[in-house]
C-alpha cells in the first residue's frame, strides 16, 4: 500500500482528517522544540568575558563566605567575581601556574581584598601557614567546584576586571 493511498483513505472520514492534523501537529511541536532546545542551550551557554549571571551570584557569595569564615573571619573590604578561562584565572589568582588540561575551562574568578591566613593550605611541618591582603578563588563555572586559590600581600598584577565584566558580591 502507497503512503498516498493510506492518506486519501484517512482523509474520507473525520477521524482519518483529525488524526492526520494531529500527527503533524505533533511532528511541528517536536521540530519546533528540538530547534528552540539548541537556542536556549546557546543563550545559556557559560562564555569567559561575559558578566556574571545573576543566577550565580548566590553561590559565589556562599563560597566566598566560607572561604572568609575559614580563612580568618573578618568580612572583606570588597568582594568581586568576574567569568573566564581558568588560564587567565591563574594570572591573576597564582601567577606562574599553569594547567593545561583545564586551560580553556570557563571559570569564575572571586577576588577578596581582607585580612587572610590560608588555614587550608598544606605546608611542611613547623612552616608559617600563608598569610594575604588579597585572596582570590577560582570556581568551575558548571559545577561550582573550587579549583584553586591563592593568597597575595599584593594586588593580583593581572587585575581581574581586565578579564571581563565586575559582579560585586556581597562578601
Amino acid at each position: 500500500m502507497h503512503l498516498v493511498t493510506i492518506f486519501s483513505r484517512a482523509a474520507r472520514s473525520r477521524r482519518g482528517i483529525a488524526g492526520i492534523l494531529v500527527g503533524l501537529a505533533v511532528i511541528g511541536l517536536a521540530l519546533s522544540g528540538a530547534f528552540s532546545g539548541q537556542a536556549a542551550q546557546v543563550r545559556n551557554a557559560l562564555v569567559a568575558g561575559q558578566p556574571v549571571p545573576p543566577a550565580a551570584v548566590a553561590r559565589l557569595d556562599a563560597i566566598a563566605a566560607a572561604f572568609v569564615k575559614e580563612d580568618g573571619g573578618r568580612p572583606p573590604t570588597w568582594a568581586t567575581a568576574v567569568m573566564t578561562t581558568h588560564a587567565r584565572a591563574l594570572e591573576s589568582a597564582t601567577p606562574g601556574d599553569f594547567e593545561p588540561q583545564f586551560a580553556k575551562v570557563v571559570v569564575y574568578l572571586i577576588t577578596m581584598e581582607g585580612d587572610f591566613i590560608g588555614y587550608e593550605a598544606s605546608v611542611p611541618a613547623g612552616a608559617a601557614l600563608p598569610t594575604g591582603r588579597y585572596l582570590s578563588i577560582v570556581v568551575n563555572a558548571r559545577t561550582y567546584s573550587v579549583m584553586d586559590w591563592g593568597l597575595s600581600p599584593t594586588a593580583p598584577a593581572v587585575s581581574p576586571a581586565s578579564l571581563g565584566p565586575i559582579r560585586h558580591l556581597v562578601g
